[in-house]
């Protein structure tokens, strides 16, 4: 999966666009205050979400695994549902501020799972995975890592900012009590969508913990300095924490001496199947992504003002699961890999800050 900044990233490039050409989607279904646009954000973090719940209980962490496999299509005409229904409750005009926020979030879900599944191939492919293409330790914290260098590479050749600049944090901390109705109603999409949630009477309370363990999370790795790296390499060397610590902050630009983005448009494989070849950049699958995004989007507002079926959303969202985008489930069987030398660049990081 991308990481949280390059969704955010593109639920924004997604709402400039509409912002520049609605797409004949009405404007008041498109984000245009803030707290709107920080649902969007917090829409394309995905089920990303609930594997962030390691603290809270009841956990909501299943379900970021079951959403990666499958679901998430009609997940999102179930929130289409339930925003007309909203809308339906007010003038027809006037369109209420929970549909809003569930068109927010949902134009921000759409969008995530877009880019997971272009950009996953990449990422498996220049990162190997557990065991795979060597059984070094640090392996499988490699996918995170490469996935944070796209995060920082992609900030600085998309907006010219670093991770301190962009202040992720600003943008996606909604205040609780302006959560509730989308809770209810992303835990009854759930419900109505997957089988296995069906009989789940604490999904809820679930979801509440995950948003809440998420915001932490980011909190915690918002923004990091020499300090937090400098204490965080003597708390490894002390065995206080995991060697893959580093993985799931964003490591110093200056040091990173690699091209995550592929802009040199190296060949790379999909990692299920090694005939399919491609030299695509992100920057490439990132915009891919966008069109599609707002492809998809449009239906998700036509099916909020009856004015399609669920089924041509569905069928154009499609029950691809997010961590390979060609398959359903269970997700296919990666074969193949050639990484990119993250292992020594993780390392020199980290001597970076011996003392």
């Amino acid at each position: 999966m991308p990481s949280h900044i390059s969704h955010a990233l593109l639920a924004e490039s997604c709402i400039e666009s509409l912002e520049k050409n609605p797409r004949g989607i009405p404007r008041e279904l498109l984000p245009d205050t803030p707290h709107l646009r920080s649902l969007a954000v917090l829409g394309a973090q995905g089920p990303d979400i609930f594997l962030h719940n390691h603290r809270r209980k009841p956990r909501a962490f299943r379900y970021g695994a079951i959403l990666h496999r499958k679901g998430n299509a009609r997940v999102l005409a179930s929130l289409a549902l339930t925003a007309g229904t909203s809308r339906e409750s007010t003038a027809k005009e006037i369109l209420s501020l929970p549909a809003r926020e569930l068109a927010a979030f949902s134009l921000g879900y759409i969008s995530h799972v877009w880019l997971d599944r272009f950009v996953h191939p990449f990422v498996n492919y220049r990162s190997g995975w557990r065991g795979v293409p060597d059984k070094h330790p640090d392996r499988p914290a490699m996918h995170a890592f490469l996935e944070r260098i796209i995060d920082i590479q992609l900030l600085r050749l998309l907006r010219n900012q670093s991770v301190q600049e962009y202040r992720f944090l600003d943008r996606i901390s909604p205040q609780r009590h302006q959560l509730v109705f989308l809770r209810k109603s992303v835990a009854r999409a759930i419900q109505d969508s997957l089988r296995s949630a069906g009989d789940d009477r604490e999904l809820e309370r679930r979801i509440a913990n995950a948003l809440y363990d998420s915001l932490s999370y980011y909190r915690f790795t918002e923004s990091p300095g020499a300090e937090y790296f400098s204490v965080g390499r003597a708390r490894e060397r002390a065995g206080l924490i995991t060697p893959r610590w580093l993985s799931v902050v964003h490591p110093p630009e200056e040091l990173l001496i690699l091209d995550g983005l592929n802009r040199d448009q190296a060949p790379w494989k999909h990692p299920c199947d090694p005939s399919r070849t491609s030299n695509a950049t992100v920057p490439s699958l990132f915009n891919r992504a966008q069109a599609r995004t707002l492809e998809v989007f449009g239906l998700w507002v036509s099916l909020v003002l009856k004015t399609a079926p669920p089924e041509k959303m569905i069928q154009t969202l499609g029950e691809e699961n997010l961590n390979d985008g060609i398959s359903g489930d269970p997700p296919c069987r990666k074969i193949h890999c050639d990484p990119l030398p993250l292992l020594s660049l993780y390392h020199q990081i980290k001597s970076a800050f011996d003392k």
